[in-house]
């Protein structure tokens, strides 16, 4: 019996063990559910963010293409440098309408002048293009004289001096628009060529000599630039001297002289090689060049200064029309700007000390003197067309922008103005 009893409750313990453990096990499931749940749960969180973000940059980007910016960059320099142009915007637009129509074009001067390359293409460009216009009325212009028939010959037989007369009404021809003389007129498409070519080079010119003046280098040889600058140099003498014994008025002489001779005010590119040991005795270095281009630039001084076209009268070639006296105020504010400017450069050229008068300057403020008088001397020449367009006015005015006085000095900003088309 007691061995009945002791079995019996040996199966109880089993039972209550087995119980036991089943708990246990049970309890560790659940926890590990818990984690389990836990896990899930925070990854369902942060995919809930993932997913939050990537609509948010959707979002934003179609708010972007909408706007049609495609690309932001906030660096602090870039923003910066936004600031400033927005700043000299805002200025620029505060000055007046020209100002802002041709803001254009002078935001693009200072472009090419951080790259010469590109302007010196540029300007190889436009003068090509009005070459293009000159060759096309010289054609034009000679293809009319030969089409003129020569009158016919006049018969040895008498006749009667009564047939001479006659009893009929003599009909005048219909007068003609001034205007329309005007637009067929050649000699105004010449002229424009003409005055083009001239601020084109004068751009090249002086940006030429800017540039190398300023970085200079001696690790290179300038001789095929510098006979090309000498070329340049004798083209426009020997035009200087055969002007006077040639008939016509100038641009007519120039657009003959430019067909013969196409390297005729046309301002060759600067390119340097690199130095031998070998030809180092007949090497031309960069201050050879300079002085080489400085006796250029007092050529073609002589050369705008030989140019005696006089202002026209009236105010009826604003803009290439009759009757606009309305439209003669912004070529007059021009003209007594470019006036004044020109007495006080004529003022301080007279103030320097020594100096011949056909000699390069000694100092860098008279060489910003010579210049400034030969920036003058170009602007006036534009402002004495025949048939003036708005454009070219702007550029004058904005040229002339670029000659400012202050305590009683002059500060010339070098950067170019291509010639507009």
């Amino acid at each position: 019996m007691e061995f009945l009893k002791m079995n019996k409750l040996r199966r109880k313990g089993l039972k209550a063990d087995r119980e036991a453990e089943e708990l246990i096990i049970k309890k560790e499931k659940e926890d590990a559910n818990g984690e389990l749940g836990k896990a899930v749960d925070g990854d369902e969180e942060e995919e809930d963010d993932d997913d939050f973000i990537m609509n948010e940059v959707k979002r934003r980007l179609k708010e972007l293409r909408r706007n049609s910016f495609m690309v932001l960059i906030p660096e602090e320099e870039a923003c910066g440098e936004e600031e400033e142009e927005e700043m000299e915007m805002e200025m620029e637009e505060g000055e007046g309408g020209s100002s802002n129509e041709w803001r254009d074009v002078e935001e693009e001067g200072r472009r090419l002048w951080s790259c010469f390359g590109a302007f010196y293409d540029k300007y190889c460009d436009r003068m090509l293009f009005f070459d293009r216009l000159l060759l096309k009325q010289i054609i034009a212009s000679s293809s009319s004289n030969n089409n003129n028939n020569p009158s016919p010959p006049v018969s040895k037989k008498f006749t009667s001096p009564l047939r001479c007369l006659s009893l009929k009404k003599t009909q005048l021809p219909p007068p003609q628009d001034d205007a329309a003389v005007e637009e067929n007129d050649p000699y105004l498409d010449l002229e424009t060529s003409y005055v083009s070519h001239l601020c084109l080079s004068w751009e090249a010119l002086h940006c030429q000599y800017t540039q190398l003046a300023c970085t200079q280098s001696d690790d290179k040889c300038y001789n095929h630039s510098a006979q090309q600058f000498q070329q340049f140099q004798v083209l426009l003498h020997r035009f200087i001297e055969n002007e006077p014994f040639q008939p016509g008025p100038r641009p007519q002489i120039y657009a003959h002289s430019r067909i013969s001779f196409p390297k005729l005010l046309q301002v060759p590119n600067i390119s340097g090689q690199e130095m031998t040991e070998e030809e180092s005795d007949m090497l031309v270095r960069a201050p050879d060049l300079i002085r080489i281009i400085e006796s250029s630039i007092l050529t073609f001084q002589m050369f705008i200064k030989m140019d005696k076209k006089k202002k026209p009268n009236g105010v009826r070639h604003l803009f290439g029309g009759q009757g606009q006296n309305q439209m003669a105020t912004p070529l007059q504010q021009v003209q007594s700007s470019l006036d004044k400017r020109k007495v006080k450069l004529k003022e301080l050229w007279k103030r320097r000390k020594g100096g011949k008068k056909n000699e390069w300057p000694a100092t860098q403020e008279e060489v910003e003197l010579l210049l400034g008088l030969i920036d003058v001397k170009v602007m006036g020449r534009v402002l004495r067309m025949v048939k003036i367009s708005k454009e070219q006015l702007f550029w004058s005015e904005e040229k002339m922008k670029k000659l400012d006085f202050v305590s009683a000095k002059l500060q010339r900003d070098p950067s170019p103005i291509l010639f507009p088309c």
